[in-house]
């Protein structure tokens, strides 16, 4: 079964892409089974699957095509991977 994380930003803010661009990379050398995929805030997933779509950073992660959970927080890149570990299953 196949994960995919996809990260979130708002293309106005470089600082924030750049963020999670780089913590994305981390958490796919942690977990070869995990692709990444950075987003800006018109990626049609972030109003399908969240309430919150104006709240940016968010990480959503993915288990074939359904979504398991996602976050609107900036984490560090520890906290990110356990947050993957404990959602992935």
């Amino acid at each position: 079964m196949a994960h995919r994380l996809v990260g979130f930003a708002d293309s106005s803010n470089s600082t924030q892409t750049e963020y999670l661009k780089t913590q994305l990379e981390t958490i796919s050398n942690e977990f070869e089974d995990v692709t990444t995929e950075l987003v800006n805030e018109g990626d049609s997933r972030l109003r399908r699957y969240s309430q919150k779509f104006d709240r940016l950073p968010c990480l959503m992660l993915f288990k074939d095509v359904g979504k398991q959970a996602h976050i609107h927080a900036k984490l560090s890149n520890a906290n990110a991977i356990d947050w993957v570990r404990s959602h992935k299953g």
